[in-house]
């Protein structure tokens, strides 16, 4: 495999105690940083090496695949967390939380190698830097950009010179191996902040309108399908509004999710709270009789939960990581994938008032504006749990439904003619 300039500075330049590739996703980081973790697991200092990930699935994915592939050996089984290469203990660690800082605690390590280290918990990285304690240890990692005032930028990046730190900026051109299409599409996949930090590879601050690429395609007066299945949204409140979206999917037809009817109930305007059993009520009232596969509700919500699945309603825990969840509403917003009914009046302000908290921002921390948002929480439960890769198909390539479709037909012009055809189904 061919490599780029900036592959090869950086696995000869990567020398120093911290060693990190920044950059846009798909950007080669993480061929160039696994090839140099290989050469110093074959002739780095002796000792233990560990590989830290958010959980032992992302380590699997994002390094080993890639890593044992290098080598041309077997990939460790998912359900092993420590293995021999090259003579050295390896071991591969979660950390998704603080709590991972207990599971490091005592190593003594000679290499390191971090899978997207903006998302690791600060504590763990300050233990993790504290066990590479041989001499000559050396720690190697990847990440995306996050926002200027994240710690790793703050207190590491930022003090490169002082901390025997090295660090590399990769952007899309960096990885030979893309070709000008592909980047096209790809680039097609983000906006706005994910936009600034996954493509052009900046640290750059959450600000303004949480789907910058909302408007009036993403809305539609009525229906003219025959959908495959539903799926809801439920965000419980008690002393706050409760919510629920109601989401019809058709896997294959364009757009892929209408969301057809919305549920507001808000306690503070009405003048008091509705019991579980009363919400359970209103929810079955809601769905009716359509073919609804799956109710997905804010885990903390356990007493609804309790109650809706005693009233034989398919519940299941939402995925509750919001920018995982906004990242994902927002890719289907931006695709026209997500479009929602004119009659869904809250869902539809709401949508286009959600907006970043700029104090947050400037703390580092990348939130919403808590006001107003139950209906785009609820969307957000329901769209992110139920397609948590951000599309229906190709998820290793991170397309639109749009650019899927023009890719399996061959290209604009045979697509748009096959389209016309059969009325924009397609499949």
């Amino acid at each position: 495999m061919s490599t780029s300039d900036k592959q090869n500075q950086s696995y000869y330049e990567s020398t120093h105690r911290f060693n990190i590739w920044i950059g846009s996703v798909r950007a080669g980081k993480t061929y160039s940083s696994v090839r140099k973790f290989i050469d110093r697991l074959q002739f780095g200092p002796p000792g233990d090496a560990m590989i830290i990930g958010v959980n032992r699935a992302t380590i699997d994915r994002n390094v080993l695949t890639l890593m044992y592939g290098i080598l041309g050996f077997p990939v460790p089984s998912p359900k092993c967390m420590k293995t021999q290469l090259f003579g050295r203990n390896l071991y591969f660690v979660g950390a998704p939380d603080v709590s991972a800082v207990s599971t490091i605690k005592g190593s003594t390590l000679a290499l390191a190698y971090v899978d997207e280290a903006t998302d690791l918990p600060e504590n763990f990285w300050k233990m993790l830097e504290s066990r590479l304690s041989v001499p000559g240890a050396q720690l190697f990692a990847t990440t995306n950009p996050d926002g200027p005032a994240h710690w790793l930028k703050k207190d590491y990046i930022d003090r490169a010179e002082e901390l025997d730190l090295v660090y590399w900026n990769f952007t899309l051109d960096d990885n030979p191996s893309l070709d000008e299409e592909y980047k096209k599409r790809l680039k097609a996949s983000y906006t706005g902040l994910w936009y600034n930090r996954f493509i052009l590879g900046e640290w750059a601050l959450a600000s303004g309108a949480i789907y910058d690429t909302y408007d009036h395609f993403n809305e539609y007066d009525c229906a003219k399908h025959n959908p495959s299945y539903y799926i809801v949204g439920i965000d419980y409140g008690t002393t706050n509004a409760t919510a629920a979206v109601l989401c019809s999917v058709t896997p294959n037809m364009y757009p892929q999710i209408h969301v057809e009817e919305e549920y507001y109930y808000d306690s503070a305007k009405k003048g008091r709270s509705k019991t579980d059993d009363e919400l359970v009520r209103d929810i079955k009232d809601f769905i009716g009789y359509k073919n609804v596969q799956a109710v997905y509700i804010d885990p903390a919500a356990a007493s609804l939960k309790i109650a809706l699945r005693q009233a034989d309603i398919p519940v299941l825990d939402a995925k509750n990581d919001v920018l995982f969840g906004i990242k994902i509403v927002g890719k289907f917003i931006a695709g026209k994938n997500i479009v929602i009914q004119k009659g869904c009046t809250i869902l539809r302000e709401q949508m286009q008032s959600y907006a970043w908290d700029p104090k947050q921002a400037i703390r580092g921390e990348d939130k919403p504006i808590k006001v107003n948002d139950h209906s785009c929480d609820a969307l957000r439960y329901c769209v992110a749990s139920a397609f948590p890769q951000g599309e229906f198909g190709s998820p290793d390539e991170n397309l639109t439904i749009e650019q899927m479709k023009r890719k399996i037909y061959g290209g604009n012009d045979m697509y748009n003619q096959f389209n016309s055809e059969v009325g924009g189904q397609i499949f």
